[in-house]
């Protein structure tokens, strides 16, 4: 039987402080006292275990509370009836009072036994109990397994949601896991739908656009005009003047146009000898001169000039053309990769013009300019050839067609930027989803798996407590019941006068063997309620072994007798139950526990483990709120060891005085306690049934020494807070102030050490 060790979650619980995982562990032992004032959270604590029973009916705890238990096996424990606790918790409270007992109309609700004769029933009502168990494990573990499915897939949803929004750059909104969950179901994610290293960049580079690209200019590159010229160099280059050559300059070709340029010098300016040697220039002379270097020639000459003039502003152009390409960066990013190879073969073909035709070209125009009738030699001629030159100029002008078709679908795109940018997002999405969709797919199907499993295991779950349902209303009898109860009920009141009868709906209560009138006394109430618990213990054919019983304060106006027999009789019918706790607000009813299990708490072998946890709920206001908060702590030794409250609340007085903090976590309670420790040390001093005033009175007459200050202090404690003879008032608030109880605090103490410093001595080394 698996025991409860502690509470690893606690929220929403009223006045109890919250738990967590980082929370230390109570440390829950198979007997366990938690002692605490009234209203310090005893009841909210018992309502957490009684919403782990099987037949819970009754919800009163406060709204969105949650909390966790944890078992020695570190399975954790949750509200419901079908945890796997369900069947062994029995929790008695107010709570349980109200729900079982009517006093008003003395009647109780059935007690059910099983039946002698139905032992076949009964054993398949075991069988299935045994079963339930099983069933429920396996459907807790179906759940757990189901959580983490869906918490792998709401990771993988959420995470890469998140990665895909990157990658789309939407500044109006987020794509998050519902825009995944609905694309993996209308999407196509074809093969189509991969992208390669360079598209995917493309895309996100339009993504991470957040205006359109500017639009460009075509290329305009005339390349009819270059080959026209080259044709006409051509032309030109393999023909020479047809002039009557001087035989001197036969000889010397090279010679010709220095000559053509000196006669012109020389005739224009109507010189008669030769600048040059001096030699006669004769009439005769010149009419040669003339006759050599006619019209013709300069025609020739005239046309090689405009040839090269065509062919340098060719060349220039196709520099420039080059050099006026935009970069591949101000393309769009789609068509990057093809303008780049269409720039280059564009780039390659101006240059093949450059170098291959127009420079040898120019190079022979500047030959025949200088040698004008002389016959070049066939390589001068290697760049003339009309198919040659065409086949260039054809691969040119086809590069410069694909230049400009690209930047003519760069300008649509940047007209069409908005759609363009919408086609990019839904391109990555198509190409991270599909990316992914092997894993999608295989968290879907855990889900989905996990889901078929969890709702195969709660049927099966069902279907036992259903058949244990069925099973236990064929062979349950309440009639028995009540001869347990009332033999219960007599050992506990020593009389047989209060009896309950079994009738077909329940039980009635009687009295002398008669209908009892009106509501029984609060002792016989609590006698009643408590024999009818204990008797529901082993019902239907359980054993208190298999029980894990808490019981909230098993006494109410109960006298000495009564309270210390409903210790005793709880003591000795749950000494073999799996577990205890007993929750009580009552001094007298925990040191009847206290005592019963101190030797289990702290053994006097120290090799034996403690079976027994001696706890206190511990209330304070901690700083910065204004709110009271209870937590579970080990029971101070002061409570521990004393049967009286006296040394503790003497303890929380010299830790008050001590004190300088204004958010003193205890404040609110100290006037309270300053007062209970007054009216213990006053009736220790000064016996009697005399007032304060008289007592104190009788100590300013014993000890001279005692000052007004004090004696003030304390009246005015003594006005305010009201006399109380047990703990149930601490941890109300009172309507004095920090100061006054302080000095009301630091009074008392003055006032002891002059009345009683050996007392006073004694209780600052047992605080200590």
């Amino acid at each position: 039987m698996m025991l409860i060790v502690n509470i690893a979650k606690l929220f929403n619980a009223g006045v109890l402080a919250e738990r967590n995982q980082k929370s230390p562990s109570i440390g829950f032992k198979r007997f366990n006292l938690i002692y605490g004032f009234n209203g310090s959270g005893k009841s909210t604590l018992s309502r957490c275990f009684a919403t782990l029973q099987a037949d819970v009916t009754v919800g009163r705890l406060p709204s969105g509370c949650e909390f966790e238990f944890v078992t020695d096996t570190n399975a954790t424990v949750c509200a419901g009836a079908s945890n796997i606790l369900s069947g062994h918790i029995a929790v008695f409270n107010e709570d349980f009072i109200e729900e079982n007992l009517q006093w008003s109309t003395g009647r109780a609700k059935p007690v059910f036994y099983i039946g002698r004769e139905q032992a076949e029933l009964a054993a398949e009502l075991a069988k299935a109990e045994t079963e339930i168990p099983l069933a429920n494990e396996r459907k807790s573990a179906a759940d757990r397994l189901l959580r983490a499915k869906e918490q792998q897939l709401t990771t993988f949803k959420r995470q890469h949601a998140k990665a895909i929004s990157n990658e789309l750059r939407q500044a109006s909104r987020k794509y998050e896991a519902p825009q995944l969950t609905a694309d993996y179901t209308n999407l196509d994610l074809g093969e189509d739908a991969t992208l390669d290293d360079e598209a995917l960049a493309a895309e996100r580079e339009v993504c991470r656009l957040e205006a359109p690209m500017p639009q460009l200019d075509e290329i305009a590159f005339g390349i009819e005009g270059i080959a026209g010229a080259l044709k006409a160099a051509g032309e030109l280059a393999v023909h020479t003047p047809s002039v009557s050559i001087i035989a001197e300059l036969e000889n010397h070709p090279d010679m010709l146009i220095w000559v053509k340029e000196g006669s012109t010098y020389h005739i224009d300016h109507g010189l008669d000898a030769c600048l040059l040697c001096g030699g006669e220039l004769t009439a005769t002379r010149k009419q040669r001169l003339e006759r050599a270097l006619d019209e013709g020639f300069q025609l020739y000459v005239d046309g090689l000039e405009r040839s090269k003039s065509v062919m340098e502003g060719a060349k220039q152009s196709c520099l420039l053309a080059a050099d006026d390409l935009p970069a591949a960066k101000e393309v769009s990013a789609d068509l990057r990769s093809s303008y780049e190879s269409a720039m280059e073969q564009l780039k390659n073909g101006l240059k093949g013009i450059r170098e291959t035709f127009l420079d040898p070209a120019i190079a022979t125009i500047d030959a025949k300019l200088a040698r004008p009738t002389a016959k070049l030699a066939d390589d001068d001629l290697a760049w003339h050839g009309s198919s040659k030159s065409r086949k260039v100029l054809d691969g040119l002008d086809e590069a410069t067609l694909s230049v400009n078709r690209i930047i003519r679908q760069h300008n649509e795109a940047t007209a069409g930027f908005v759609q363009r940018q919408t086609d990019a997002r839904l391109a990555l999405r198509r190409h991270h989803l599909a990316d992914k969709h092997d894993e999608y797919k295989g968290a879907t199907i855990g889900v989905a798996s996990a889901e078929d499993e969890r709702d195969a295991a709660a049927r099966a779950l069902q279907d036992l407590q259903d058949q244990a349902l069925d099973l236990r209303a064929r062979i349950r009898e309440h009639g028995r019941a009540a001869e347990k109860i009332n033999q219960l009920i007599a050992a506990y009141l020593g009389h047989k006068e209060l009896s309950i009868l079994s009738v077909e709906e329940g039980y009635v209560i009687r009295r002398r063997d008669k209908p009892i009138e009106g509501s029984p006394s609060e002792g016989e109430k609590t006698a009643i309620a408590l024999c009818y618990f204990l008797s529901t213990l082993e019902a239907e054919g359980r054993s208190i072994r298999d029980r894990i019983v808490v019981i909230d304060d098993p006494i109410s106006s109960l006298d000495s007798r009564a309270l210390n027999y409903a210790c005793s009789l709880v003591l000795s019918r749950l000494a073999n139950a799996a577990q205890m706790f007993v929750l009580t607000h009552n001094q007298n009813c925990m040191n009847e526990f206290k005592k019963a299990w101190k030797n289990l708490h702290r053994p006097r072998n120290e090799a034996i483990a403690p079976t027994a946890a001696l706890l206190f709920l511990d209330v304070k206001i901690p700083k910065g709120t204004d709110q009271r908060s209870t937590s579970i702590i080990e029971m101070s030794k002061l409570l521990r060891e004393y049967d009286s409250e006296y040394h503790y609340l003497f303890d929380h007085v010299l830790k008050f005085d001590a004190s300088s903090d204004p958010d003193y976590e205890y404040a609110y309670m100290m006037p309270n306690v300053l007062r209970r420790v007054l009216d213990v040390f006053l009736a220790f001093r000064c016996p009697g049934s005399a007032g304060f005033g008289s007592k104190m009175g009788q100590l300013r007459k014993d000890h001279t020494a005692l000052d007004t200050e004090r004696v003030s202090a304390l009246e005015r404690l003594v006005q305010l807070e009201s006399h109380s003879d047990n703990l149930d008032d601490l941890i109300s608030f009172s309507s004095m102030t920090l100061e006054e109880s302080k000095t009301a605090a630091t009074a008392l103490i003055g006032m002891m050490d002059i009345v009683d410093p050996t007392h006073l001595a004694g209780l600052r080394r047992l605080c200590r």
